[in-house]
């Protein structure tokens, strides 16, 4: 009997974090490699904390730019996690929008680029290959936090530069992409 088993609890919030935080060190830009090479990504009009101990949403802010408002660092300062994350995702001329949502990662709230008129298989074929590609590109970036993430520089660089953002916003990240 195989049951679906869940990320590690922690995982999810960290992913989310982390991509929130790495979006604006950054820039905004990723080299995923491979076939996929640049995109550009952002948050975008949500973000939902949730305490620690619950699944269940405890703030949620949105609106234009949500993630550059106090409270939304005030609530990680605080101890909340995020529980859902809304992406922009960019790659060549294709722009992409998804909710990233915990605890497992599920992908909501999916809007796909326009797509080009034809047959109904064709348009069909088209929606797949749209929903792959915006699949790799998450994959990619949570390879690239995976990456990160299983490195001594974790402890050492990343999570000090993330605590430090948290604790002063934007301005604790300067032009190179390092800590302030």
């Amino acid at each position: 009997m195989s049951e679906e088993r869940p990320l590690l609890p922690h995982l999810v919030p960290e992913f989310l974090t982390w991509l929130w935080f790495a979006s604006e060190r950054d820039r905004g830009h990723a080299d995923l490699g491979g076939e996929l090479g640049h995109i550009d990504y952002w948050v975008d009009d949500r973000i939902a904390f949730r305490d620690v101990d619950s699944d269940k949403p405890r703030a949620v802010l949105t609106g234009e730019n949500p993630s550059t408002a106090p409270e939304a660092r005030a609530a990680l300062g605080g101890g909340k996690v995020l529980r859902e994350v809304r992406l922009v995702l960019k790659r060549e001329d294709r722009e992409f929008n998804v909710t990233l949502k915990g605890p497992n990662l599920d992908l909501a709230g999916v809007k796909l680029p326009q797509l080009i008129k034809g047959a109904a298989e064709e348009v069909m074929y088209d929606r797949m290959a749209l929903y792959e590609e915006l699949h790799f590109m998450i994959a990619g970036l949570f390879r690239r936090f995976a990456a990160e993430r299983a490195t001594e520089l974790w402890a050492e660089q990343t999570l000090p530069a993330v605590r430090a953002w948290v604790a002063g916003g934007a301005a604790a990240v300067d032009t190179e992409g390092d800590p302030a």
